[in-house]
């Protein structure tokens, strides 16, 4: 099943980024959530449907339920999290969307001719020496971290936690968000992940955060988006860092 740039491997209970190739293994309630807005894509699926699932495990809570939507979101990419829909009072709805082998059609017949015959006279601009200098323009730089700091976990296993910032007008709550969540981390005993990464929002209204690391031996992924709108602002808390489950 192709859900934007990600495939879902039900069997497995994998989403795996066709792009980047990152694994990411979905925990319970992902797992569950995804199988029935899958099932029923297309249509809303009411809430307590999403919590019972099959009546095989112990109903998941609301708060499960959210917090796997948001993650599944998370993973889709901004480009894509709109696929999950909130459907106000009813529940989540799975949109259909056009498949790659449909979007690969555009590049058949007379469409894939004229890109050929535009690549040509490209080709024949360049070769006769006919090139605009304005069409050159340097590089930009890359983003270089704000900060790298490791964190000894209780068990001797280390973390890196790194701070991307492209402004230094957001470097003082940025920096009070990676103190809190080295922090916690300094407190586990042991946890899946290896890197995390912290960035805000130009408008500091929403902290971006990506966890990576390994679990079985395979390479997993997960982005998270956290919005505060209060003054002052405090994105990671120790709630939320329970309900991610950044240790373990």
């Amino acid at each position: 099943m192709q859900l934007g740039h990600c495939r879902f491997d039900e069997a497995k209970g994998e989403l795996v980024n066709s792009d980047s190739g990152e694994t990411w293994r979905l925990p319970r309630a992902e797992l569950q959530v995804l199988s029935l807005l899958i099932d029923y894509q297309g249509k809303v699926v009411a809430k307590p449907l999403l919590k019972t699932g099959d009546g095989k495990e112990q109903p998941l809570s609301d708060a499960s339920v959210a917090h796997a939507i948001f993650t599944l979101r998370g993973f889709l990419g901004p480009q894509y999290e709109t696929l999950i829909e909130t459907v106000k009072g009813q529940g989540y709805l799975l949109k259909h969307h056009r498949s790659r082998k449909k979007d690969q059609m555009w590049f058949s017949g007379k469409f894939k001719r004229l890109i050929i015959i535009a690549i040509i006279f490209i080709l024949s601009l360049l070769v006769s020496g006919i090139v605009l200098m304005n069409f050159s323009k340097p590089n930009s730089l890359p983003v270089m971290p704000a900060s790298i700091s490791t964190v000894k976990l209780t068990s001797g296993q280390t973390v890196d936690v790194i701070l991307y910032s492209r402004t230094k007008t957001n470097n003082a709550l940025l920096q009070a968000q990676g103190m809190q969540l080295q922090q916690s981390l300094s407190q586990c005993t042991n946890t899946s992940w290896k890197s995390v990464y912290l960035s805000l929002s130009h408008d500091k209204q929403v902290l971006n955060v990506t966890l990576r690391g390994e679990h079985f031996g395979q390479s997993v992924i997960r982005n998270l988006k956290i919005s505060d709108l209060r003054q002052p602002k405090s994105f990671v808390s120790q709630e939320w860092l329970k309900g991610v489950e950044i240790c373990g």
